[in-house]
């Protein structure tokens, strides 16, 4: 009996080590024939391949075993690796089949798979088919974040049946990379998502609890005897535009003009695992429009950026956090002179908004040793501004930015328990001596233990800013952070320190330096199912604060909240912010004087119906209450989307934001006054939007969006020495609204593999109301709307074609 037992707790131990350490291995099986990737998984030798299944649910509830199994099986041959997933349903009904576009899979059944071909458990590739044959994929980086901006060209094919759906994947080696060795060893992992109950599934099972999903994959192996092609791949474009200007304030009102360009991008493998990456004269005229709004703070807007060159593989470039990519080709960095220079009776008649480049150029991989490379270049033209005066017709040239080198330069290594260390340094150089040349330099870790439970983080930054007449400026930048990153408790504590002439704007984005911060957060994360919810996690965050140049205090926030998500997929937001007083340094636009702004709370919700109804309403509201009388404001939001079919989704998002006396800076005075003032501002931001999809490889996809605010100030003051507001004679007129519309319609042909077909029109009406006898007070939203037709407008129509060449298919065909 009692070596019974002791067997029994043997086997009992056994059972539990091997549950949970044991990682899947599956082996690819070699082919020598063609498979027609159709999705009808037909040929022979899909059958004689292994089968990887028994998946493992991760949501809504971690541990189970679906009800619906998977069947994958791994083929491979010289060119390329072919994945066949055999999918069970409960009938063809039950599969979800929302038509969408690339890298967008919607309400959609999907398979997919994600490769880490260097194993270092840290970055791998993603791959993800839905039922409707919509490609997505993804740059799948350490504790699971995407870079979605990650495309490669690959082939898949789908069909559905009575009993399920089945999908067929090739991979050409040429999309991915790996080392050259004998036999090659993969991480990968096998997943299923079943839209009609929300069941996500892994082949390799993934705990919730430990951090990252890249290391919690299984492994592929037996691939053997294979050679990294020449990754070598063309995309010659060519677009042309037909643009319209209407202004009923200038002569002529109206102009038009048209223009065509063309211009090349490359993609070169270097070696198995670096990858040069060019475009030649790029052309970005068709990328959304900037979502532009009324800034009055003391701070600059970031705008995402929607270049595809500088959103596609760009992550390892973010490592240090100072590459800001919209510096590059944005706005030239003298483009104020043409107005500070003006002289009497002289006007700016053209001011270029942005600077041309000549060519942008990456080169990005990481070797098997896990170090990461990455070098940027790109070269901005010499850009100009026209001055003219009105009386004589003579007209006179202002540099606004010289011709300028950017370039960044990145190396990560990826070390022990997926851990990192990397150096970024950024510098931009400009020609002759009228502007300045700017270098950083960032040193950035990510240092965890065995387990994966706590990690330390850190970075240190030294920004050099070297002017030709003047004294370098020299600043830095420090952080270090201690954090829990694994189990149902996560936390960070960390501290952090901007100098006060702290500058990396040049090609990075920072909008208050001079700080010294101490900050606190803990979050508490459910899993598994509890009362009526899935999954959810509240958190509390504290954060204090002093100016480092005076050694005086700033601000201490206090935040606490929760998300949950029910059992019917309704997800559930709240959260509570308090701000004791603070002092306010940037407000007053003067170094060293502040504005001393009174305790602060607010409160907030948001709600959003389930998902995969047809009608989904999401909605959002916070108010809060300033500690002085009457001053106080509210923001709320609807956002309904309606699936009129699979093919056919619009949405509308609509948003309301009052502010009661908000207080904020409005002018400087003549003998170094700091004039405040009371305001009300009213905003409101209409998006209207929809998608048709024909197939999964063509479609439209229209937004137009309008937004309007108005501020009509009530009192003004001058600020104090103490930061208190004090009577004042001042009383300029400063009342006025912002307009901003825009209409984005794309339409989309993927007409080849890689290769498409844009048409694009866009219209876009901005401009200020700026009235002493506009009462603005009174002024509603459809005086704003109806104001519209005053403003200058701009509508432009563009067709662009881009088409794919890959070497090995081009020598195939020959």
């Amino acid at each position: 009996m009692r070596r019974l037992l002791q067997a029994i707790l043997l086997t009992f131990l056994l059972t539990g080590f091997v549950f949970v350490n044991a990682q899947k291995s599956i082996d690819a099986y070699r082919i020598d024939g063609p498979i027609e990737i159709d999705g009808m998984l037909n040929e022979a030798e899909w059958e004689a391949s292994e089968i990887a299944t028994d998946f493992i649910t991760l949501r809504p509830k971690v541990g189970l075993s679906p009800e619906q199994k998977t069947r994958v099986r791994v083929l491979y041959d010289d060119e390329a690796i072919y994945i066949g997933a055999s999918m069970d349903e409960v009938s063809r009904d039950s599969i979800m089949t929302q038509l969408t576009q690339r890298d967008d899979v919607g309400n959609t059944d999907i398979f997919g798979m994600i490769l880490d071909t260097y194993g270092s458990g840290n970055d791998a590739l993603e791959f993800v088919v839905g039922a409707t044959g919509v490609q997505f994929d993804a740059a799948m980086m350490r504790d699971g974040n995407e870079d979605t901006n990650w495309d490669a060209v690959w082939f898949s094919g789908v069909h559905l049946h009575d009993k399920g759906w089945d999908c067929e994947i090739m991979i050409p080696y040429s999309a991915i990379r790996f080392p050259k060795q004998e036999e090659q060893v993969w991480r990968v992992n096998f997943f299923r998502r079943q839209s009609r109950t929300q069941v996500q599934g892994f082949w390799n099972p993934i705990d919730p609890k430990v951090s990252g999903f890249v290391n919690q994959s299984g492994l592929l192996k037996n691939i053997v005897d294979i050679k990294p092609p020449l990754r070598l791949s063309l995309s010659p474009y060519f677009s042309t535009y037909a643009l319209h200007h209407h202004d009923p304030n200038a002569s002529p009102v109206n102009s038009t003009g048209y223009s065509w360009n063309g211009g090349l991008d490359l993609k070169l493998g270097l070696t198995d695992a670096f990858t040069l990456d060019m475009t030649l004269i790029p052309d970005f005229g068709q990328v959304q429009s900037d979502e532009q709004v009324l800034n009055l703070s003391p701070f600059e807007i970031r705008f995402s950026e929607n270049r595809p060159f500088f959103t596609e593989g760009t992550e390892i470039f973010n490592s240090g956090g100072i590459f800001y990519s919209r510096r590059v080709g944005g706005r030239p960095i003298g483009y104020g002179r043409a107005y500070e220079s003006l002289g009497e009776h002289e006007v700016v008649t053209s001011n270029p908004e942005t600077s041309r480049l000549y060519n942008a150029t990456k080169i990005s991989g990481r070797n098997r040793s896990g170090l990461g490379i990455g070098i940027f270049n790109a070269i901005g033209q010499h850009t100009e501004a026209v001055i003219t005066d009105s009386l004589s017709g003579k007209q006179r040239r202002v540099v606004t930015a010289p011709l300028t080198n950017y370039n960044v330069l990145v190396f990560d290594q990826n070390l022990k328990n997926q851990s990192s260390l990397s150096l970024t340094n950024t510098n931009v150089w400009r020609k002759g001596n009228e502007f300045y040349e700017a270098n950083v330099s960032n040193l950035s870790f990510d240092i965890r233990n065995n387990k994966q439970s706590y990690g330390l983080i850190g970075n240190v930054t030294l920004a050099n800013q070297v002017y030709w007449d003047e004294e370098d400026n020299n600043s830095y930048k420090y952080f270090l952070g201690i954090r829990k990153i694994s189990g149902n408790w996560r936390g960070l504590i960390y501290v952090n320190e901007e100098s006060p002439t702290y500058d990396i704007n040049d090609l990075g984005f920072i909008r208050s330096p001079n700080e010294r911060s101490v900050s606190l957060e803990v979050a508490y994360r459910i899993f598994d199912p509890f009362w009526n919810f899935n999954q959810g996690n509240v958190w509390f965050e504290v954060d204090y604060s002093r100016l480092v140049d005076p050694n005086a205090f700033a601000r201490l926030r206090f935040n606490t909240g929760f998300w949950v998500e029910s059992k019917n997929f309704w997800d559930y937001n709240m959260w509570l912010n308090y701000r004791p007083q603070s002092y306010d340094y940037f407000e007053p636009r003067v170094q060293g004087r502040y504005y001393a702004m009174p305790a602060f709370g607010n409160a907030g919700f948001w709600v959003g119906t389930d998902n995969r109804k047809p009608f989904r309403m999401s909605m959002f509201g916070f108010a809060y209450k300033v500690d002085e009388v009457d001053r106080w404001g509210y923001e709320f939001g609807l956002n309904p989307r309606y699936r009129v079919s699979d093919s056919f989704t619009f949405y509308i998002d609509s948003g309301f934001d009052m502010n009661n006396n908000d207080v904020g800076f409005v002018d400087l005075g003549a003998h170094s006054e700091i004039y405040f003032g009371k305001r009300n501002r009213r905003t409101y931001t209409n998006t209207v939007g929809m998608f048709y999809n024909f197939t999964e490889k063509m479609g439209i996809d229209m937004r137009t969006r309008h937004y309007w605010s108005k501020v009509y100030y009530n009192s003004f003051f001058e600020l104090g020495n103490e930061g208190q507001l004090l009577p004042t004679d001042f009383n300029a007129f400063q009342d006025l609204s912002y307009n901003s519309f825009t209409v984005d319609f794309v339409f989309n042909w993927r007409f080849a593999p890689g290769s498409d077909i844009f048409i694009v029109w866009k219209n876009n009406i901005s401009g200020v109301t700026y009235d002493d006898n506009i009462d603005y007070k009174r002024r509603n939203y459809m005086d704003g709307v109806s104001s519209l037709g005053s403003f200058p407008q701009n509508n432009s129509l563009s067709l662009r074609v881009v088409y794919y060449l890959d070497y090995v298919q081009v020598k195939k065909w020959l």
